[in-house]
């Protein structure tokens, strides 16, 4: 069963030979190296991908969880689909004339190869903690909400500090050097269910009609291609079940920011699962990669209201 998903090594060349057959179309960058030396990647997708930060963008991370092997199969399984697409399908080309999408396939190399090769539940990195154990969950050591936990054989143990972590930092400084982003999907199974971000002191998010329906409209197309049912969950979890996630660090920088969870297993089986489970988001992130245009106008024209109650209130003062 394992053979039947695609190595990180295998991954990475797959990238590189995308960009070497279309070079216009695909950018291969290194963002960062694991603890272990392998090379952290970002792919850029758009026209013209040389001008990739004048469009706004679509965030795609997967498989930072080094069992949930989902995500870095959907990364492939999307470019593969705008490979085959792009020359004749007028909607794909609209988009990605004024979209960009940014992928980083497996953003735990070396926890996924662990898992491949050694223990297939293995959930963190691979970082030789100083009693000697191993492994930081990297979807607790990010700084919003980072919640300091000293059992480091925990599988949610959140590191020595936020960010304390090669992959971690690499995301960070990606999504800060890369203000287009308007939206960010963080790819996991399972569960097949979206979970929106929300601001960490547990109120109402700002952006909750919109992320909603980013989330809704997702799923119906996901309904739309297999007919399953995925849930949306907007509500209050225990801080201990968020605290130091990619998805509010990447909502905190202003994008649109959902976890989706795919499927009924951590590792699926391929045949009978996995597959199906690729093809239904496929048209999701397709409907997520349009958004992003009208995001970055709903942001705007956010800010110009902001700014304008701003002005009536200091005109109000005067």
């Amino acid at each position: 069963m394992r053979e039947q998903y695609s190595s990180y090594d295998e991954c990475v060349e797959f990238f590189k030979e995308a960009q070497k057959n279309n070079p216009n179309l695909f950018k291969v960058q290194t963002i960062g190296k694991t603890w272990e030396n392998r090379e952290i990647i970002a792919v850029s997708v758009t026209k013209n991908v040389d001008s990739h930060l004048e469009n706004p963008a679509l965030f795609f991370t997967g498989t930072i969880h080094a069992r949930e092997w989902i995500g870095i199969e959907l990364s492939i399984s999307f470019a593969k689909y705008i490979m085959e697409h792009i020359d004749y399908d007028p909607q794909l080309n609209e988009i990605l004339d004024r979209v960009t999408l940014y992928m980083v396939p497996c953003a735990n190399p070396d926890g996924f190869e662990y898992s491949r090769n050694h223990f297939s539940f293995w959930r963190k990195n691979r970082r030789k903690n100083a009693d000697g154990s191993f492994g930081v969950d990297l979807n607790r050591n990010f700084s919003v909400g980072f919640t300091p936990n000293k059992d480091t054989s925990s599988n949610v143990y959140s590191g020595p500090s936020a960010f304390s972590e090669p992959e971690t930092s690499a995301l960070r400084d990606f999504v800060i050097e890369h203000k287009n982003i308007t939206i960010a999907l963080d790819y996991h199974s399972q569960g097949n269910v979206f979970f929106p971000a929300h601001n960490f002191i547990h109120e109402d998010a700002v952006d909750a009609i919109d992320l909603n329906l980013l989330a809704g409209n997702m799923a119906e197309e996901i309904r739309k291609r297999s007919g399953r049912e995925y849930g949306i969950h907007m509500g209050k979890p225990p801080v201990h079940l968020i605290s130091g996630s990619g998805r509010e660090f990447y909502y905190s920088q202003g994008a649109l920011s959902i976890v989706v969870e795919v499927g009924t297993r951590n590792i699926s089986d391929y045949k009978e699962h996995m597959s199906e489970n690729i093809d239904e988001n496929l048209p999701a992130l397709m409907f997520a990669l349009s958004e992003a245009k009208i995001i970055k106008k709903r942001i705007f024209f956010l800010g110009l209201k902001i700014l304008q109650q701003v002005k009536l209130l200091l005109k109000k003062l005067n």
